[in-house]
Formats: structure tokens, C-alpha cells, sequence
């Protein structure tokens, strides 16, 4: 069950379905309609999919039980999606989140049990032009693990699925740090995007930019390690290493980074809190950058750059948002 279908979540839940799995999206109305209707369309990265194979509803209380339950929703959707997933507390075998924000563990822990949580993260790409229709914009990988780093027949398992499906994924001992290897990507990059309105390929590629990346990385990078996480390099971003390399060759690292995503086609690549900013829609931008910038403050580590940028991103979407100009 993948709750939170949008694109992200159709275009796992959809390659699933077309490798022979059990697949039930909950989404919104429009989306799940059109996919009743007509299948799902995954368009992008592998050409395009018909996927018809799929059960699609908009009201998680449908369902009875799950063995792997996937939450995919907005951030700020996190609570009213676990309320309407109460009754499946004790019948699912697994559950975990490949959302953005931080934090995200411990809500499913709340409400279905920590031994039932596997920490997990994500950056497949994606948009959705049209309800029915989803964009694989990037090949991106998913990690997952046991909370405790423990190797369990149920890692192996979801972790089987994913290769099914052929969606890259690992299954880590120290899924942790692979998450904020994860938020120490996004988090620059949805704040740099917000600010710039580029793709992320273009973004890389300029060096004034990708200079201040950098300098954002080694600002998150400082609230993990005041948390005790050890940083890591994961497939696609090497955090460790950058953080480690002098200045001007991570700012190279980062330039190179771009240049080969344009040379693999992955030029469509916008990072969702941008794509919800241009759409006049509410941002994920309070739980992902500002979940960092909360830490900071409360652990006393300095985040100028990143602050700065987020206090912009959130007078924007203020602005484009009457119910939250307060803010």
C-alpha cells in the first residue's frame, strides 16, 4: 500500500504493479479516478508505461491489512494521513516513509509501533503533468534499514521488491546517516532552487552557486555531527567526501555533478518544494529546510546561509498564500 500517491509514490507503486505486485495507491480524487479510468501513465526516465494492474482509492479505511505500507504524502499531510491509517495498527507488516522532512520515523513509531518502522529514504524524481499521468524525471536511489541496524528477513524482502521493480535500492546498517546524507542533498538544493527557479542541472553547473551548495552542505553537515550522526557517502552524493575535500574541488564535485546529469537526459529535474512554489501550492519548506534550521537553533549550531535562504523561500510562499502572510 503506498499512501500519498502523487508522483513520487505512483511512479514506485506503478513500476511495482508492473512487475507483478499487489498494488494499492491512496491518493487524491483526480489522480485515482483518471488511473481507474485509464491506468497510470509513467512517462521519463524509461520511456512510457501503461500500468492498468493497479487498485487505486481515495480512502486508506478501505484497507485491511498491508505487508509493506509506504507513506509518500506531503510533509505537512503527515498527520491526517496516520489518522486515517488507526485502524491498520498490528496489520502491516512493515511501514516506512520516503518522505522529504525530517522526523518522519518517529511519527510512524507513534502510531504503529517502533518494531514495526524501517527507516528508509529516497530520491527518486518525479512530477505529475496530469492526473493519470506521472513524470520519472531521475533514476534516483532509496535506502533502507532496520532502526536498530540489524540485516532482517523483512529488509530483504522489501528490498526484492524494489529490484523487481528495478528501482536501485540498499539496504544500510546505518540508515541514519543515510538520511540526512538525503536531507544534506535536499536541503541545499531545495533552498538554492526555491530562491534561483532553476533545474537542478543548471544549478550545478554555475559556479557562484554551486560554491554557496557547498557551503550549505558543511552547514548541515555540522548539525548531524552536533546530533552524533556520522556523515556517509551514498550512491549518487558522496556527502562524506564532499565535506571532506578542500573547498574548490567540491565546488568542482558539484559542477561535474551537473554536467553529467545533463549529459544522461536529466535535464526535467526540479526539486518538488520548487515545483509546489510555482504552483502558488503550500511547500514542504517548514518541514525540510526548517526542520534543519530548528535543530540548529536548539543545538546550537549556526546555519546563517541556510536560514537566511529559508526565511526568503517562506515570505515568498507567504506571499502567495494569504491564509499564512501571519508567518
Amino acid at each position: 500500500m503506498i499512501v500519498g500517491a502523487g508522483a513520487l509514490g505512483s511512479i514506485i507503486g506503478g513500476y511495482m504493479a508492473e512487475a507483478g505486485e499487489d498494488v494499492t495507491l491512496v491518493g487524491r480524487r483526480p489522480h485515482m479516478d483518471a488511473i481507474r479510468a485509464g491506468g497510470l501513465i509513467i512517462e521519463g526516465m524509461r520511456g512510457r508505461h501503461l500500468v492498468r494492474n493497479l487498485h487505486a482509492t481515495t480512502d486508506a479505511r478501505d484497507l485491511s491489512s498491508a505487508d509493506t505500507l509506504i507513506l509518500a504524502v506531503k510533509s505537512y499531510d503527515t498527520a491526517a494521513a496516520l489518522a486515517s491509517l488507526r485502524h491498520l495498527r498490528g496489520k502491516v507488516g512493515a511501514v516506512l516513509s520516503v518522505q522529504n522532512g525530517g522526523g518522519k520515523d518517529e511519527a510512524l513509531a507513534d502510531a504503529f509501533g517502533r518494531e514495526t518502522v524501517v527507516g528508509a529514504t529516497s530520491i527518486v524524481g518525479g512530477a505529475m503533468p496530469a492526473p493519470g499521468r506521472v513524470t520519472h524525471t531521475s533514476e534516483g536511489g532509496t535506502w533502507i534499514g532496520e532502526l536498530d541496524g540489524r540485516r532482517t528477513p523483512r529488509l530483504e524482502s522489501i528490498a526484492g521488491t524494489f529490484r523487481k521493480a528495478r528501482l536501485p535500492i540498499e539496504v544500510r546498517d546505518d540508515i541514519q546517516s543515510a538520511i540526512w546524507c538525503k536531507l544534506n542533498q535536499m536541503v541545499p538544493a531545495a533552498a538554492l532552487a526555491c530562491v534561483t527557479r532553476l533545474h537542478i542541472h543548471a544549478m550545478y553547473q554555475n559556479a557562484s552557486l554551486a560554491a554557496l551548495f557547498v557551503e550549505l552542505i558543511h552547514e548541515v553537515a555540522g548539525v548531524a555531527a552536533r546530533l552524533n550522526i556520522p556523515l556517509v557517502d551514498c550512491q549518487g552524493f558522496p556527502i562524506k567526501t564532499l565535506c571532506s575535500q578542500p573547498f574548490d574541488a567540491a565546488v568542482e564535485s558539484i559542477i561535474a555533478r551537473g554536467r553529467a546529469m545533463q549529459e544522461r537526459g536529466m535535464t526535467q529535474v526540479k526539486i518538488s518544494t520548487l515545483q509546489d512554489l510555482e504552483r502558488g501550492k503550500r511547500t514542504e519548506a517548514e518541514h525540510v529546510i526548517g526542520y534543519v534550521v530548528d535543530l540548529a537553533a536548539a543545538n546550537g549550531v549556526a546555519v546563517p546561509k541556510l536560514a537566511l535562504l529559508y526565511r526568503i523561500i517562506r515570505g515568498v510562499e507567504a506571499a502567495h498564500s494569504p491564509m499564512t502572510n501571519d508567518q
